[in-house]
């Protein structure tokens, strides 16, 4: 990859997606997967409940077929899903395997990179920045929406939001994209609930019952859980 886009020079970088990861992983000693609706919400809701979750690649029946054999449970083998709101009384100790489109394959291919990987989101973007600043520099992956499940990359709201609010905490030389980012999330830090609620990604949750979710998503500085994948799990 052309190294114009490693962002080299600056403590704190962010990149899109999974030429996101390309771009970041060789060049950074920790990068930060920001899926705010849901997948890196849910891993942070999950940890903090003292449950355990493999990222599986979307639409992966091998990967699943393994998770399963590995004594993860996927969604549909008990009441919690990928949604925030199913895993808030998740009993501790349980082993999650979550497939998504965005970062939970991010997530899987981070970490055959070898760089050490963390699960970010508004809810403990503090916490998650004190953790990976000795490690630095920090790569923030915003993980992006899909047009359709597997369509082209979307640009959404809720990650530029995640990962300025990690950016922010971090401090730091931030690179012209982690500024872009951070200013976003000055923007709207008094109203992040607000904001989540009418952005499209929002909308189309709360269009199909999942308002509860938006709200727990948008929850900024309500957790203080670092979840870091260890051995392909998030713990």
């Amino acid at each position: 990859m052309d190294p114009s886009f490693e962002q080299s020079g600056f403590d704190v970088r962010v990149e899109w997606g999974l030429d996101g990861v390309a771009a970041l992983a060789g060049k950074c000693g920790a990068l930060v997967i920001v899926d705010v609706l849901s997948f890196s919400t849910s891993v942070d809701i999950a940890v903090s409940r003292g449950g355990r979750v493999l990222p599986v690649r979307y639409r992966d029946e091998r990967a699943q077929a393994e998770a399963r054999a590995a004594g993860a449970m996927l969604p549909g083998d008990g009441p919690w899903t990928l949604r925030p709101s199913s895993l808030t009384a998740l009993p501790t100790g349980t082993f999650l395997a979550l497939p998504s489109p965005n970062g939970a394959t991010l997530s899987a291919v981070a970490a055959e990179t070898g760089v050490q990987v963390f699960a970010g989101c508004l809810r403990n973007a503090a916490a998650v920045a004190a953790a990976v600043r000795p490690l630095g520099p920090v790569g923030i992956v915003a993980a992006s929406e899909r047009w359709g499940h597997v369509g082209a990359l979307r640009p959404c709201v809720e990650d530029q939001l995640g990962a300025g609010a990690i950016a922010h905490a971090l401090g730091g030389a931030r690179s012209p994209e982690a500024r872009v980012a951070e200013a976003a999330f000055l923007a709207f830090a008094d109203d992040l609930h607000g904001v989540l609620r009418e952005c499209s990604s929002g909308r189309e949750l709360i269009a199909a019952g999942h308002a509860g979710d938006v709200e727990l998503a948008a929850g900024h500085g309500a957790s203080t859980t670092v979840p870091t994948l260890v051995d392909g799990v998030y713990q």
